[in-house]
């Protein structure tokens, strides 16, 4: 028997909604069939396989699973449940023809809506050659980071677009706002320095980056600036952290702009 996987750069799964597929089944069973394809016609059309823990599979063994392109949450949920995953009911996709990154985004996009992030998916299974800036925005998703937020990490402004991560599936080219490297060599370095002493869960949030784009961009030596940052980041206290993170807030003053208060007397 074949195993199930999944098809690596596809959309993670969410512990939000698997729990919710748990009590569906739990109480009703499997309503609808695990839409998969062989494990190997991934591998023909440049594609790879994870497990289901996200563990890479190596493509010489692709002929001993099915993808789950359609169905990912319940698979997981069966799993959590403690059931047999050979019991559950599977389908192979109706068109053989369509290439495995058209047919996820495809059926995704027909069934539950994607959302932000969830566009990543597309190009992450499409694309061939490797791109260290797309590379980021993807470590990003995988930590919870909306694409608003990741594209200014990435690019230093709100330019990545959902419509133009679907496109690059049929293209197989990257947006153009992944072409220039330039701002990525800065920013990967104030997130892996942020990292060190900040939480994802705030990093996640507009507000360091937001704060780190308009001093750079108004600093007089932007080089120097971006180094210093580096050291300041690493250099957070605990205290001048939680200060950053749970600001004090006065009457007249939101909490959005207490935040920035914090930012600047920390790191301005």
């Amino acid at each position: 028997n074949r195993q199930f996987a999944f098809v690596k750069g596809n959309r993670p799964t969410n512990a939000k909604t698997v729990k919710a597929k748990e009590k569906s089944m739990q109480e009703h069973g499997q309503l609808s069939p695990i839409t998969v394809v062989k494990g190997e016609d991934v591998y023909l059309m440049n594609g790879h396989l994870v497990d289901l823990q996200g563990n890479d599979i190596p493509d010489k063994q692709t002929e001993q699973y099915y993808a789950v392109v359609d169905g990912q949450h319940r698979v997981v949920a069966w799993m959590n449940l403690g059931k047999n995953l050979d019991e559950l009911v599977i389908c192979e996709a109706l068109n053989a023809e369509m290439e495995i990154a058209a047919l996820i985004a495809e059926m995704n996009i027909c069934t539950t809506s994607w959302k932000g992030t969830d566009y990543m998916a597309a190009p992450a299974m499409a694309l061939g050659e490797k791109n260290e800036v797309f590379d980021f925005a993807v470590e990003l998703q995988t930590k919870g980071f909306p694409l608003a937020t990741i594209s200014l990490w990435c690019t230093g402004a709100n330019s990545l677009k959902p419509k133009d991560l679907v496109a690059s599936v049929k293209s197989k080219v990257l947006p153009r706002a992944f072409e220039d490297a330039g701002w990525f060599y800065r920013s990967v370095k104030w997130y892996e320095a942020a990292s060190e002493r900040i939480p994802n869960a705030f990093l996640a949030k507009k507000y360091l980056i937001t704060f780190l784009i308009k001093k750079f961009n108004h600093a007089e030596n932007p080089t120097q600036f971006s180094s210093q940052v580096e050291i300041r980041l690493r250099s957070l206290t605990d205290e001048q952290v939680k200060e950053i993170m749970n600001p004090k807030t006065e009457e007249d003053v939101s909490r959005e702009q207490a935040t920035y208060d914090m930012l600047e007397k920390h790191l301005g």
